[in-house]
């Protein structure tokens, strides 16, 4: 067998940046909604963000992220 250089392609790499860019999204999507003190309850962190949008962020970063690298070139 032949070793044709890199194992990974620039459509791989660029594939797994989109991918790291969904997770750091759906991250920063669920960052906040803390109370202000110990005793007080904020119901902003059962927001449609935090509850619904930022898990799919994240589960679409990682099946990207699967898919960038069982990608393989075409050539």
């Amino acid at each position: 067998m032949e070793n044709k250089g890199f194992l990974f392609t620039k459509k791989n790499y660029q594939l797994m940046l989109i991918g790291i860019a969904f997770i750091v999204s759906g991250f920063i999507l669920m960052w906040g909604g803390g109370a202000a003190d110990d005793t007080s309850f904020n119901p902003e962190i059962f927001s449609f963000t935090r509850i619904t949008l930022a898990p799919i962020f994240i589960l679409a970063g990682f099946v990207i992220e699967i898919f960038a690298i069982m990608h393989k070139p075409k050539n």
